[in-house]
C-alpha cells in the first residue's frame, strides 16, 4: 500500500492511503497529536459507486493499514498518528501512482512531504515549505 504523508502551507498534516483509486482515504491528526480520524470520499471516476461499495473500499484500506502495522484491525485506533506517518512511501512514483487530494485548489494544497521527527518539528518556528513535485520524463 502506498502511504503518503502530506502537509499544506498552513502546516496541517494528512496521510493518504493507496494511489489513485475509486475512493480516496486519508487520516488527519487529532488536536492531542496522538489520535487521528479517518476520512474517505469517492474519487472522480467514470462510473459512480454505490455507497456500500465505497464503504467496503474504505474498510479494506483500514485492513491493509492494520496489516502494514502488524496490529489487529480493532486495535488500529490505538496506533499514534506519527507511527503511521513513519510508513511514508518515499517515492510514490515507484508504482507510477500517487495519492493526492481530490480538489486542485490552493486551500486544499496538500503536498507529499516526509514526516518530521517531533524534536525537529518543535525546533522550527514555521512549517517547512512544500516540496516541489518531481517531473519524470
Amino acid at each position: 500500500m502506498i502511504v503518503t504523508h502530506t502537509r499544506n502551507a498552513e502546516g496541517q498534516r494528512r496521510i493518504y492511503f493507496g494511489g489513485k483509486a475509486s475512493v480516496e482515504c486519508w487520516i488527519e491528526p487529532d488536536d492531542d497529536g496522538r489520535g487521528w480520524s479517518f476520512h474517505w470520499l469517492p474519487a472522480v471516476t467514470g462510473q459512480p459507486l454505490h455507497a456500500a461499495d465505497v464503504r467496503a473500499i474504505a474498510v479494506y484500506a483500514l485492513q491493509k493499514l492494520a496489516e502494514e502495522l502488524s496490529v489487529a484491525t480493532q486495535d488500529l485506533h490505538q496506533v499514534p498518528f506519527d507511527t503511521i506517518a513513519a510508513l511514508h512511501t518515499s517515492d510514490p512514483f515507484i508504482r507510477r501512482r500517487m495519492a493526492q487530494g481530490r480538489r486542485k485548489i490552493v486551500e486544499q494544497g496538500f503536498v507529499a512531504a516526509p514526516p518530521v521527527a517531533r524534536s525537529e518539528e518543535r525546533s522550527h518556528s514555521r512549517p517547512p515549505s512544500p516540496v516541489a513535485p518531481r517531473i519524470i520524463r
